[in-house]
């Protein structure tokens, strides 16, 4: 990053890291460790990614509150690394940056976290490199490496639920369930189920809630159909669900269930991917290296 007659440039390099991200990304915003460039007048800046309404995914580049300049330019770069550290989804940028100012961009969630997964994940990892320039016609340069680490909990709760009278259950009644989450601050999921008529059949359904906030909930799930032994008879998957809309699952046809004689059970694996940082991590690599 130098211009014609400029041929020096100070260098500082952030790479974060987001461990346990298989799947996609938690619905809540995940805030990387504040890190200090101590030649750009030792601002402080923080990066972000969130999951914004499923399609997408934002992530950003912000400059902290701290004790310097109202406003400064800085030249910068962002981008995904691969498994063997090359440049995926690169920008660069020359921006001015006041007090508590941010850049977002942005990416297609299916891009990253289905098409080319094995590129963007690896061991489950996401990772992101900010790099920050200064360029000046004097003096040696500096370069500075910094890492972060943040690892993202995983919460699965597994329930039983018993649907008693099924024989008689009628289209329009709705048995709801509350699922509370065992981490503060984390939405719970709510769900019902019915039975609904289609073209004049009765179909078993599950219906996921919207929910009732601007926040919403991301998750991977199985509906099970347990006989009296125990044993999985019917089951279906969910992969990627969310609650920014209700959601109507519909799945077996009644009459499949009535014409057997066990008595059924209804098991519903739930998991979410919830924004729970167990372990945080930041440290220098190495500085004023050629």
């Amino acid at each position: 990053m130098t211009t014609k007659n400029d041929t020096i440039a100070d260098v500082f390099t952030y790479i974060w890291a987001i461990e346990n991200c298989s799947k996609l990304v938690t619905p809540d915003v995940i805030l990387s460790p504040t890190f200090e460039v101590n030649f750009l007048e030792n601002t402080k800046w923080m990066l972000s990614i969130k999951d914004f309404k499923q399609q997408f995914l934002t992530y950003h580049i912000q400059r902290e509150y701290d004790g310097g300049p109202d406003s400064i330019e800085v030249f910068f770069e962002l981008s995904f690394l691969s498994a063997d550290g090359f440049s995926l989804k690169k920008v660069q940028n020359r921006a001015h940056f006041r007090v508590g100012g941010y850049l977002e961009f942005a990416a297609l969630t299916d891009y990253v976290f289905e098409l080319h997964r094995l590129q963007y994940l690896v061991n489950d990892t996401l990772t992101l490199r900010c790099r920050m320039f200064k360029v000046r016609t004097y003096g040696m340069s500096k370069q500075n490496l910094c890492f972060a680490r943040t690892r993202l909990g995983l919460e699965r709760r597994t329930f039983i639920w018993v649907i008693r009278n099924f024989s008689t259950f009628q289209p329009g009644r709705d048995v709801k369930q509350k699922i509370e989450s065992a981490i503060e601050g984390t939405l719970p999921l709510q769900l019902a189920f019915n039975v609904v008529v289609v073209e004049g059949i009765e179909y078993v359904a599950f219906k996921f809630f919207k929910s009732p906030s601007g926040r919403f909930l991301r998750f991977n799930g199985e509906i099970s159909i347990l006989d009296i032994s125990g044993k999985k008879f019917l089951t279906h998957r969910c992969c990627n669900f969310t609650t920014t809309i209700d959601v109507l699952l519909k799945l077996w046809e009644k009459t499949l269930l009535m014409n057997n004689k066990s008595t059924y059970y209804w098991m519903i694996y739930c998991v979410y991917e919830a924004n729970l940082k167990l372990d945080t991590v930041l440290f220098l690599v190495a500085s004023n290296f050629m």
